[in-house]
């Protein structure tokens, strides 16, 4: 062997053992698609990561909205929600009262005229009078009691005055209260020279009767319903002027008796 043999062995052999190293440490180049596949995954982990962040920090603000609110206290519970279910109605059958009588029912001074002043409480009467106590006497005329006190009123004017009381009675007795005043006038309570049924007017109410005791006086009953007004007048004037005048006092205590 010569040396220029030698010296080409050596050769050869550090470059096959140069080969060897290189093909150790040579980095292969991936492939174009898998480097696209692990960016897309790391912007997808990004979003996910920012995402988070951003569902805990709306989290953080409306917890602490709530722990301030006024409205909520210490326990964070949904409030229970308030249902409203309507009362049932009670259908009750309507009850039968008597009538009320007020100041309003009775004559004012106006309905009687120039001269007349307002009315003035004056005591109650227990039923009605007839204007002489000779029909309850004779035993002609026995009305039922009223199922109430009767207040009365005065009226006054220059040489004359006036009574007038409203009677309540027991539903059903007020019609026969006027049908027996009525039959016991008819034959004047056992004085028919000076006790007499007069003439009566048409009224709103349900009826009317106008009679005289004797002398200058005048009597009214007027019905509505269970309810009687009864007025006496002490002087009328003589004549048509006297009969007008009582007619318009019937017309008068009837519309006021029946709230007209």
């Amino acid at each position: 062997m010569t040396i220029d043999d030698t010296t080409g062995y050596q050769t050869d052999a550090l470059q096959a053992g140069l080969h060897a190293r290189a093909d150790l440490v040579t980095i292969s180049r991936p492939p174009i698609a898998e480097v696209r596949q692990r960016a897309q995954k790391r912007r997808k982990r990004r979003r996910l990561v920012q995402g988070l962040s951003g569902v805990t920090a709306t989290c953080a603000v409306v917890a602490g909205v709530i722990a301030l609110s006024p409205s909520r206290g210490a326990d964070s519970s949904p409030a229970p929600t308030t249902s409203f279910t309507p009362a049932p109605t009670h259908t009750t059958a309507p009850t039968t009262s008597a009538p009320t009588t007020s100041i309003a029912n009775y004559l004012q001074a106006s309905d009687l005229g120039p001269g007349w002043h307002a009315p003035v409480g004056a005591g109650t009467r227990p039923a009605p009078i007839l204007g002489s106590s000779q029909c309850g006497l004779s035993g002609a005329f026995n009305p039922p009691m009223p199922i109430k006190p009767a207040p009365n009123y005065s009226y006054t004017a220059p040489g004359n005055s006036m009574l007038e009381a409203v009677y309540t009675y027991a539903p059903g007795n007020a019609p026969k209260v006027m049908a027996d005043a009525r039959t016991a006038l008819t034959t004047g309570c056992g004085r028919p020279q000076e006790i007499k049924l007069l003439d009566s007017p048409p009224t709103v109410a349900d009826e009317a009767i106008v009679f005289t005791v004797g002398g200058d006086s005048r009597n009214v009953l007027v019905r509505s319903g269970d309810r009687v007004a009864s007025a006496v007048v002490s002087l009328i004037p003589a004549g048509q002027a006297g009969a007008t005048w009582i007619d318009t006092v019937a017309q008068r205590m009837a519309t006021r008796l029946t709230g007209g």
